[in-house]
């Protein structure tokens, strides 16, 4: 049974259940203006498929969605509105994982990657003793943050370029949705064609982005990481990258969770690792 402050949180921020993104448009901005929304969306998505596939020159992976995160973030009803349709499910499915583990929430919280700031919001809902830092690489998904925080009325919670995270050292770090965009620099056609990495192979290719992540956390302080990854040895590097960076995965605080993703189930790992060193 959902917790009941996930039901409420999510009804102040005006997420809903949107069959349809086209409609919910139409219904929104109106035939004219709608149509062009749906138009411009499908071109963009072709787009970033293509780029995600194919490669983009030089452009790393990390910035090949740039133009359709933006576009979804040109305001806060036209992120709600993704939001409600793509990540609905998601969202409740974090939420209940973050309340199951709220007792590691405290002090200084940064949410690296932390898009519209949905999330983001919500633990500083939750927690109003704690000070949270939101960063995010899109000026578009971080005013909407702002304005999000604003609408809420939490006041304990700022939104930033990452330069804003830069020299400081946080109490917890949360991680979402964020490995993906930054370990895998090669085109995913090219990805597919690689043989099958070892364990060895895939804990290195993790180690650049664990140590970033290290960098922002004190000593004894903890990553509550959910990330998405359907092969179990991928994800055993993650792990073994952030066992090698000084972290140890808190007991029994791993958890394996799925929701639909468009057509197909997406499946997310999350877990609460402290760093030791």
């Amino acid at each position: 049974m959902l917790d009941p402050r996930i039901k409420e949180y999510l009804s102040q921020v005006g997420i809903c259940k949107i069959p349809e993104m086209d409609t919910a448009l139409l219904s929104a901005f109106g035939e004219e203006e709608g149509a062009r929304h749906v138009e411009r969306m499908m071109e963009l998505f072709d787009r970033s498929e293509e780029r995600l596939i194919y490669g983009a020159k030089d452009t790393s992976y990390l910035y090949r969605q740039d133009a359709l995160v933006d576009y979804m973030n040109q305001s806060l009803e036209m992120s709600l509105l993704g939001s409600s349709f793509y990540d609905r499910v998601f969202f409740r499915r974090v939420m209940d994982y973050l309340l199951r583990y709220e007792s590691f929430w405290r002090g200084d919280i940064l949410d690296h990657g932390c898009g519209n700031g949905i999330l983001t919001c919500f633990l500083a809902w939750m927690h109003p003793e704690s000070s949270v830092t939101g960063v995010d690489l899109s000026a578009n998904a971080v005013s909407v943050a702002g304005e999000l925080a604003r609408r809420l009325q939490v006041d304990n919670v700022r939104f930033g370029g990452r330069q804003a995270a830069e020299r400081e050292r946080y109490d917890v770090l949360f991680s979402c949705r964020t490995v993906h965009e930054n370990i895998a620099c090669i085109p995913l056609c090219r990805e597919s064609q690689r043989s099958v990495l070892s364990a060895e192979e895939q804990i290195k290719r993790h180690e650049e982005y664990t140590k970033i992540l290290s960098v922002f956390i004190k000593p004894k302080g903890y990553l509550i990481s959910v990330e998405r990854y359907e092969d179990d040895e991928a994800y055993a590097g993650l792990a073994g990258a952030l066992i090698r960076a000084g972290f140890c995965q808190v007991k029994g605080s791993h958890m394996q969770l799925s929701c639909k993703n468009g057509d197909e189930t997406a499946v997310f790992q999350a877990a609460v690792f402290q760093k030791m060193l």
